[in-house]
This record gives C-alpha cells, sequence and structure tokens, in this order.
C-alpha cells in the first residue's frame, strides 16, 4: 500500500506567448543577453542549478512525547521546500520494497531520512537518488547528513560569551563516535581565542582514568569541561555525577550537548532546535550535487541554549539582560 502523503507549494509565474513585431529585435537580443548572464551565474554557483521537485521525507512512526519532536523537524523541512514534499512514515515491521515502490511511483527525485530508522532505511534503497540524513548522531560513511552535535564553532563562542575567561577546553571522546569531529573542535577553539585539550578513551574504564587527570590539571578560572554526544566517554550514571561534584567543588564550568545535563548542573547545553534543524535539512539536500556525488555529514548549528543558573551564580558568574534573552531554558526552573 502506498503510504506517502504530499505538501504542495506552488509558485505562480505568466510566460508572455508573443511580442509586437516592431518590438521583436529588441527582445530577442534583450533576451540572449539575459540568457548568456543566467548562464554565468549558474557556473559561478553551481549549488543553485539543483532543487528538489518531489522530495520525500522517511521517517519513523511513533507515539508522543516523540511524535512531537518529529513533527517540528517535518514542519521546519516542509516551510523551507519550495517544491512538493511527500510524507513516508515507516512502522517498525516496515517493508522496503513497499517504500522503493512508493519512491518510484512518486518519481522521487530528493530523500530526506529522519531518525535510526529512517536512516537505515536509506541506507538499503541502493539509489542515485540526493539523500541526507537527520535527527541522529550521524557518522560519516556514505550518507550525507546533519548530525546532532552541535557546532564546536558555535558551542565555543558561546562558553567565550558566558565565560570569557576561559582559556582551554577539556575533552574526553571516543574516536568512533566522534573522531570527525575533534578537527572541527580544534580548529573552532582557535577561531574563539581556547586551546583544545582532547583525550582519547576506547571504553568506559579508560574515559574515568582520563576524566580523573584532566581533573588534576585543570585550573580554576580558567578552563572548562565539554561532554559531547558520545555513549562510551559521556555515561549519565557514572561520568556526570563525578563532574558535576568535582566541577563545583574547584569552580569549574561544564558544558553539554543535552538538555537535562543543565538541570542536573552543568553551567550549560545547546542541543537541537528541531524546526531548525527540518530547515537546515531542506537547503542541504539542495545542495548535494554541488557535492559531485560525495557525502558530507555537518555538525547541527540550528541550536538552543540551556543555562544552570544556581551554576553561574556558584561560579561568579552574572548574565546580561541581553544574554538572557537566548537562553532558552533556564535552571531550576522558576
Amino acid at each position: 500500500m502506498n503510504r506517502l502523503r504530499s505538501h504542495h507549494n506552488h509558485n505562480g509565474s505568466n510566460h508572455p506567448c508573443s511580442c509586437p513585431t516592431q518590438y521583436h529585435s529588441g527582445k530577442t537580443r534583450g533576451f540572449r543577453a539575459l540568457m548568456f548572464g543566467f548562464i554565468l551565474l549558474l557556473l559561478a554557483f553551481p549549488q543553485l542549478v539543483f532543487s528538489a521537485e518531489r522530495t520525500t521525507i522517511i521517517y519513523p512512526e511513533l507515539s508522543a512525547p516523540y511524535k512531537g519532536i518529529f513533527d517540528s523537524i517535518l514542519q521546519g523541512i516542509a516551510e523551507t521546500q519550495k517544491n512538493d514534499v511527500h510524507y513516508y512514515p515507516l512502522p517498525r515491521d516496515y517493508q522496503l520494497t513497499t517504500l522503493q515502490q512508493a519512491l518510484a511511483e512518486n518519481q522521487t527525485d530528493g530523500i530526506i531520512s529522519l531518525g535510526k530508522r529512517g536512516y537505515h532505511a536509506a541506507k538499503q534503497l541502493g539509489t542515485e537518488t540526493p539523500i541526507v540524513a537527520g535527527a541522529l548522531s550521524i557518522l560519516p560513511n556514505g550518507i550525507s547528513g546533519i548530525s546532532l552535535s552541535a557546532d564546536p564553532n558555535i558551542l565555543f563562542a558561546r562558553l567565550k560569551s558566558l565565560v570569557p575567561d576561559c582559556e582551554r577546553v577539556f575533552v574526553v571522546y571516543s574516536e568512533k563516535n566522534n573522531g570527525w569531529l575533534i578537527p572541527l573542535a580544534r580548529q573552532a577553539a582557535e577561531e574563539n581565542g581556547l586551546q583544545l585539550v582532547a583525550y582519547p578513551a576506547k571504553d568506559l574504564r579508560e574515559a574515568m582514568h582520563q576524566y580523573r587527570n584532566l581533573l588534576r590539571e585543570s585550573n580554576q578560572g580558567k578552563d572548562a569541561i565539554w561532554l559531547p554526544l558520545d555513549n562510551v566517554t559521556v555515561n549519565d550514571d557514572v561520568v556526570l555525577p563525578l563532574l558535576l561534584r568535582s566541577a563545583w567543588d574547584n569552580s569549574l564550568p561544564v558544558i553539554s550537548n543535552k538538555p537535562a545535563h543543565a538541570k542536573r548542573g552543568v553551567l550549560f547545553s545547546m542541543y537541537p532546535d528541531n524546526y531548525g534543524l527540518g530547515q537546515s535539512l531542506s537547503e542541504f539536500l539542495d545542495q548535494q550535487p554541488s557535492l559531485s556525488g560525495k557525502s558530507q555529514v555537518i555538525p547541527l548549528s540550528k541550536l538552543q541554549l540551556a543555562v544552570n543558573l544556581r551554576t553561574a551564580a556558584h561560579l561568579g558568574l552574572s548574565f546580561s539582560l541581553r544574554q538572557q534573552e537566548d537562553f532558552t531554558l533556564t535552571f531550576p526552573t522558576r
């Protein structure tokens, strides 16, 4: 059964059918000049050539509260796409052949996959149709996408604005999950007047060893700890309590990619703006042909900010009204 649902955006235009004879020669010269200029524009900006006319979004069929997250992403995509958007919700027991048939019947020329279920389905399609993935911590492995990992440049710029005296950022990471992100983070740290000190760890035991080392090396008022999205090195039951206790005792800012961490005591967390993620995925899909078939994974730039004001007060930090306007969430809740 074809499960596709569609959303249409139409941009109307008027096309002249004929021109008066006395203006024909001048119109022709003007048209040629216009076309020549347009061709030069396309050569200069090849990414303008493509815009998916029929985009299909593949996403997991979920109930509340997760459905609300995906609904916001879908809205961001639909309101950014200039052409037809079709929706294909995937049940747990989806059939790949049914999905392939629906995509063929719809003549889909651009695909956005969401979540792990959508991503795995997209990986199995074996199609040359441009695909971008989102709403998961995607790694570079053959499909372009936007990871849920916060863009380090935005993260460190925020750190520098809220903690101006910070000079170094410590991070413990697994090569498997965040090896691709660390070079970007090093460059971002340098651009924001910071030094990134990165410790690789293969497992939780090694991660705990690295955390104890960096806590001994850290300087009060000058250093911070970054907790990326990494299920190997960032454990909410073991790592987080250790860091929060030590960071509180040593007045050491901790920053994170999970809003729940801000609630528990890290200074601030930067987490996905779901509607903005949808917008970014739509724009990223239109850029795919300019990448010449090469897949590219980028961090998320559409972010929201959660700040723990109790932790900030303990660190001796105060924020201007302008800074507070950017806070999406604050803890403790008032």
